[in-house]
């Protein structure tokens, strides 16, 4: 995906290193947000709900909070 992309795209232009490694610790910053989201969002469940929904597939999750 990306970083292959990243990769790819500074061993063809060396003056790009430096934005592209930039742009991996941003994706990295949004994949933590991502994650601080879920947790946030299994923990809501579990206080409105008293479901524990963590470790199950979004599509089990989906149905229980139903």
């Amino acid at each position: 995906g990306l970083m292959r992309k990243l990769i790819t795209y500074m061993m063809e232009d060396p003056r790009t290193i430096s934005s592209s490694i930039d742009l991996i610790f941003v994706a990295k910053a949004i994949e933590r947000v991502g994650d601080h989201a879920k947790n946030l969002a299994e923990v809501i469940i579990y206080i409105v709900k008293g479901t524990d929904v963590r470790h199950n597939p979004v599509e089990t999750v989906e149905s229980m909070v139903k």
